[in-house]
């Protein structure tokens, strides 16, 4: 969180300060309360962190809005108040919670939809934030994993819990490029499960659900069904995300074309976290998605565009790879 707070505070000068909880503010003793402060315009929010696995908890990574922000008729905003929710390993008296790459990797995205809530100023809470169209609600949160997956961003808060020494360049080097392995695969099979919703939300009446998967995993994935598995039969976003699944992939080609415009030259760059804000995050769904990401992008884009910037990514994440391979070569 401290790795965090540097760079939002970089980027947009927030900063994450621990709030006092009242008695019975909380569903459990473990949540803690951060107040959202902004550097010029005071209290923008806050967050409650209900980071650690319990019983009866769900087991989700999540983002929801207990009090979405609005304008009120006295001219004063009504800030935001979000949930961030995690599973992650309760600390031992011995120890603090240690968390894995994944781990920080999950906690980024999850603060990327907290930030969009926090730093939008909308005229409507049903407007506010992460309540925009599916097609752009993902874009700040995919984005912030670029920042979890930079060696500068790590570099400044990953260190070793006892004796605070920092992560070894090499070794950095290799945790970063590990995360882009098989990068192309990834999104093939993210492909075939956009086909697949679109196929099983389309025309009607459908035959059996499991004979439409093995004909959309033949053409849109490269290894073949195993048969008695029905998976998705438990893949719960065919209903949460229900026909707009290949949202995934069109805020993975927007962050990474607005990663390699706004920040990939400089990760902690304010005036690019400032400009970002004022284009996109700000306007929550205030505005349709095409015209938000226009205003970042500085054009209108095609899906050609948005499929290269896809291509682009992965050329970027291979070449990354190469890099530390060849570097470990005798």
């Amino acid at each position: 969180m401290e790795g965090l707070d540097k760079l939002l505070h970089s980027l947009y000068d927030i900063r994450l300060v621990n709030a006092e909880i009242k008695p019975g503010e909380t569903w459990s003793p473990e949540v803690y309360k951060l107040d959202v402060v902004h550097g010029g315009e005071g209290l923008l929010g806050h967050i409650y962190c209900d980071f650690y696995e319990r019983t009866n908890k769900p087991n989700q990574d999540c983002h929801f809005t207990i009090r979405g922000g609005k304008q009120l008729a006295d001219g004063t905003y009504q800030n935001p108040i979000v949930v961030l929710m995690l599973s992650l390993p309760t600390p031992r008296w011995s120890s603090p919670s240690l968390l894995s790459p994944s781990m920080v990797d999950n906690l980024f995205h999850e603060m990327g939809h907290a930030v969009h809530s926090m730093l939008a100023r909308t005229k409507y809470q049903h407007v506010t934030g992460t309540r925009c169209a599916t097609d752009f609600a993902e874009v700040p949160s995919v984005l912030m994993e670029y920042f979890a997956a930079d060696p500068r961003v790590i570099r400044s808060f990953a260190k070793h819990y006892q004796t605070q020494e920092p992560i070894p360049d090499a070794m950095l080097a290799r945790l970063c490029a590990s995360k882009n392995v098989f990068a192309a695969s990834e999104m093939q099979l993210q492909v075939f499960y956009s086909a697949l919703d679109q196929k099983y939300h389309g025309q009607h009446p459908l035959t059996n659900t499991t004979d439409i998967l093995k004909s959309v995993q033949s053409k849109h994935y490269g290894l073949p069904y195993v048969e008695n598995t029905a998976w998705q039969l438990r893949f719960s976003h065919l209903v949460g995300y229900g026909a707009k699944y290949y949202s995934y992939l069109l805020s993975r080609a927007i962050a990474s074309w607005i990663w390699q415009q706004y920040f990939e030259e400089n990760p902690f760059c304010g005036d690019a976290g400032e400009r970002f804000r004022r284009e996109c995050l700000a306007h929550g769904g205030g505005l349709p998605p095409r015209q938000l990401v226009a205003a970042a992008l500085g054009k209108q884009v095609s899906p050609q565009e948005l499929a290269l910037a896809l291509v682009r990514d992965l050329e970027t994440r291979h070449s990354l790879v190469d890099r530390v391979v060849n570097a470990c070569q005798p």
